[in-house]
């Protein structure tokens, strides 16, 4: 079985060295800068992209010098015949569909996603501690959005933190948070409780702390963008106003690479099963 790794973070340099290790042939494209262009997919089997595939429309491959786009990976794949791994949003998923090509989203496989949620909030955890000034026993600290991720996060940062409480639409997952005995407000109080908060966590893919919100922090305030792009922060307003933010995506890549290679590898061998 010939494997082919396109782009790709960390974990797929990590997820290399275990197939490797594991007796698969694998070569790859754009993972490296002295990696050469796209070889002729159809001398593969399995071809892994990137998770996420794509930012901005371009190959997410942040190893290889120059930028490549997603049109130009789809233009490749049209003729391949073998199975695609990678991590799709709609619209590419869409795309591979309408190609009639046989891939598979690893972000809709819940128990991937769920060690991804796990290795996600830790490095969020990490990330806090390196940026704030502050010890965590000292922080207030609110959630906006209770899904995977932010129960993987509220349930390690509840014990660490002078304050914790979550900001969810009335819903299961608000249902979830007051199971899980993390204080829970309506969405709707976020607009004017923000300010009460040393750090916020946004989890939402919408516009949650817009121009209104921000006029009401601190300066001080610590804001964490764990949603995909484009977030959920005015990040230019915020940069007037002098409000630190860091948009944090691709944890599992940065912090833990080992790990999340491997859930990526389980969920192969599952595939081939």
């Amino acid at each position: 079985m010939k494997i082919l790794i396109i782009g790709g973070d960390k974990r797929l340099v990590s997820l290399k060295q275990i197939l490797n290790d594991n007796n698969f042939n694998v070569e790859t494209s754009y993972l490296n800068s002295n990696d050469e262009n796209l070889k002729s997919l159809n001398d593969f089997d399995i071809i892994f992209l990137p998770i996420p595939f794509s930012k901005n429309n371009f190959l997410n491959a942040p190893f290889y010098p120059n930028k490549i786009t997603t049109e130009n990976i789809f233009s490749s794949l049209k003729n391949f015949k073998g199975i695609i791994i990678g991590g799709f949003d709609k619209n590419s998923e869409e795309t591979l569909k309408n190609m009639n090509l046989n891939f598979k989203n690893i972000l809709k496989d819940e128990k991937f996603t769920l060690i991804n949620a796990i290795i996600t909030a830790e490095g969020t955890i990490e990330k806090l501690i390196h940026e704030s000034e502050e010890s965590l026993f000292e922080l207030k600290v609110c959630i906006t959005g209770y899904g995977r991720v932010s129960k993987a996060l509220a349930r390690r940062l509840k014990p660490l933190c002078k304050e914790l409480v979550v900001y969810n639409n009335p819903s299961i997952n608000f249902v979830y948070a007051q199971i899980d005995n993390i204080k829970v407000r309506n969405i709707e109080h976020f607009k004017d409780e923000g300010k009460n908060f040393n750090v916020i966590i946004n989890t939402i893919p919408s516009l949650i702390i817009d121009k209104k919100v921000l006029d009401t922090l601190d300066k001080n305030t610590l804001i964490m963008d764990l949603a995909s792009l484009p977030g959920g922060v005015n990040f230019e307003y915020a940069k007037e106003k002098g409000i630190i933010t860091h948009h944090y995506l691709g944890v599992p890549g940065k912090v833990s690479s080992k790990s999340a290679a491997n859930a990526i590898f389980n969920y192969f061998k599952d595939e081939l099963k």
